[in-house]
């Protein structure tokens, strides 16, 4: 007697697939799971019509977990020996040295003297420098991670037909390749979102400057001259192809807002240390004789600096001068001679 093939309902096969994604779900540890429902973003965010700032966050922070979440553990083990706390310790101090140096250049243009004379800010100016040096190790830790990736993944390759691939991991640890290969992906897209974010505040330049200058250090053997092409060979060419020119003007236009962009995050910053250096670390009364309504910090015995807050509609500015010191017992030779 034949038997007739069993036909499962709807209910049963959305039960069935329910079981199945809850096995699979339980299979995945923390980072696959965050790179699971980054994936997921990312779909929605290809789907919809108009550009999600709300999804691109939760891709970014989802990636982020993601990443922290794989690679703290690393991060431990290798601080725990003794080779790693060298090398760590030797880049967060190159970091921190530039930090410091690039604050106490930021408060010498800002007052015109050194800045061991206003430790107050320099301390502030070192935290607001914080950001920047955090794309720095941000991108430097990246392009680190996009260089090992593949290795890694060539390596799993390799030991896969001997059944050793599974030897970096725990016992329970699944798709390894697959997870390679999508934080690979993710790591890219957080390369690109931290140097569009880095472009728009403009905090890039200063890691511009820095890898410029080392760059220019070490180009000492190796130098090419190579000729430019005249002015007229330039100019028939973009006669010749039109949408190069608009291209080139296209570019042109880009950087000079870029560039805006990265002076008015120096001007900000200048602001910034501006207004604290007059309303916190400079004194408004002292035994040497100033301007009235400005406020001075004592260089020494002898000398102070002196600043007046000058109050426009569109800005405030302040204007700073080295002045001697005329107290009670001292100075008073720098006195204007009173006429007769």
């Amino acid at each position: 007697m034949l038997q007739l093939p069993h036909y499962f309902s709807l209910k049963d096969k959305l039960k069935h697939y329910h079981q199945q994604l809850i096995v699979f779900w339980s299979s995945l540890n923390l980072a696959q799971r965050c790179y699971f429902l980054a994936i997921l973003c990312s779909i929605l965010y290809l789907k919809s019509d108009t550009p999600s700032t709300t999804l691109i966050t939760a891709i970014t922070t989802l990636v982020l977990v993601a990443m922290i979440s794989e690679f703290w553990p690393k991060f431990t083990q290798i601080w725990d020996s003794l080779p790693g706390k060298a090398v760590i310790l030797l880049f967060y101090g190159f970091v921190a040295n530039y930090s410091l140096v690039q604050a106490s250049g930021a408060v010498n243009n800002i007052a015109g003297v050194s800045a061991e004379h206003l430790p107050y800010t320099h301390n502030f100016a070192v935290l607001l420098s914080v950001p920047v040096w955090f794309f720095i190790t941000s991108l430097v830790v990246l392009l680190i991670i996009q260089f090992t990736i593949p290795i890694y993944i060539f390596i799993l390759l390799l030991l896969r037909p001997f059944g050793l691939h599974t030897i970096w991991h725990a016992p329970n640890y699944r798709f390894a390749i697959i997870t390679g290969l999508i934080r690979f992906g993710a790591g890219l897209f957080l390369l690109v979102q931290l140097a569009l974010l880095s472009t728009y505040t403009g905090a890039l330049k200063e890691v511009s400057k820095t890898v410029t200058n080392i760059t220019n250090g070490l180009e000492t053997d190796l130098i090419v001259n190579i000729q430019d092409p005249k002015a007229q060979e330039k100019t028939s060419a973009l006669k010749e192809n039109p949408e190069l020119a608009r291209t080139l003007s296209e570019l042109d236009a880009k950087n000079d807002a870029l560039s805006q962009r990265a002076t008015a995050y120096e001007q900000k910053i200048t602001n910034i240390l501006s207004h604290f250096i007059f309303d916190h670390e400079a004194d408004l009364y002292s035994r040497c004789d100033h301007t009235k309504g400005s406020r001075i910090i004592e260089l020494n015995d002898y000398e102070i600096l002196e600043i007046i807050r000058h109050n426009a509609t569109e800005n405030t500015h302040y204007t700073y001068q080295v002045k001697p010191c005329i107290s009670a017992a001292i100075g008073h030779q720098f006195k204007p001679q009173k006429k007769p």
